[in-house]
C-alpha cells in the first residue's frame, strides 16, 4: 500500500469495507437500539479483531482526535502584573 501525505490522509475516505461495515451496521440496527455516534462507530471499527489494519488505521487517525484533544492557543486578556524579566530577576 502506498504511503500518504498526512494532508491527504486527513481527507481520506474510509476503506471501502469500513463504509460497508458502516451501512449494514445501520441496516441491521434493532429500533431499540440507539444509532452509533461517529466515535463510538469508529471505536467499534478500531477494536473489531477481523477489521483489516487499513481501516483499523482509518478509525485510530480519525478517533483520535475525539479522545486526545490537542491544547489550544488562549490569548491573555487581562494587564500583566508580572513581566517575564521581573520573574527572571526574582530568580537571581
Amino acid at each position: 500500500m502506498p504511503k500518504r501525505s498526512t494532508a491527504a490522509a486527513d481527507h481520506a475516505a474510509p476503506p471501502p469495507k469500513a463504509a460497508a461495515k458502516r451501512t449494514g451496521t445501520a441496516r441491521n440496527a434493532s429500533k431499540a437500539t440507539p444509532p452509533l455516534s461517529p466515535l463510538d462507530y469508529m471505536l467499534q471499527v478500531l477494536r473489531d479483531p477481523e477489521a483489516s489494519p487499513a481501516e483499523r488505521k482509518w478509525a485510530a487517525e480519525k478517533a483520535a482526535p475525539f479522545i486526545h484533544p490537542r491544547l489550544q492557543t488562549v490569548e491573555h486578556g487581562g494587564a500583566l502584573t508580572l513581566s517575564h524579566e521581573d520573574a527572571l530577576e526574582a530568580l537571581k
